[in-house]
């Protein structure tokens, strides 16, 4: 494990010990907590903003849009050839 020394404004020095404290953990695990997660939040907002990039450039894609809706297009006429009809709800 790796040792670092961290500088925190006295305010919040003071609310994470109490805290800490009153939930029966060291300031430290409390920080190590809250670290781990900032990173996993700042990692799936950058995973949506991926997808979200993703999404975008596949809707301005003309061959994506085209493959798309033949698909579709195959999809409903296999659906409306089904007798039971359960796709309906």
């Amino acid at each position: 494990m790796a040792a670092i020394s961290l500088n925190l404004p006295d305010d919040l020095a003071k609310e994470s010990k109490q805290l800490a404290e009153s939930i029966g953990i060291s300031r430290t695990e409390l920080i190590r907590r809250a670290l781990r997660h900032e990173l996993d939040d700042i990692k799936a907002q950058l995973e949506r903003q991926a997808m979200a990039g993703a999404l975008e450039k596949m809707r301005r894609d003309p061959e994506y849009l085209r493959e798309s809706e033949r698909l579709d297009q195959q999809m409903s006429e296999q659906l409306a050839e089904e007798a039971d009809g359960w796709w309906r709800g």
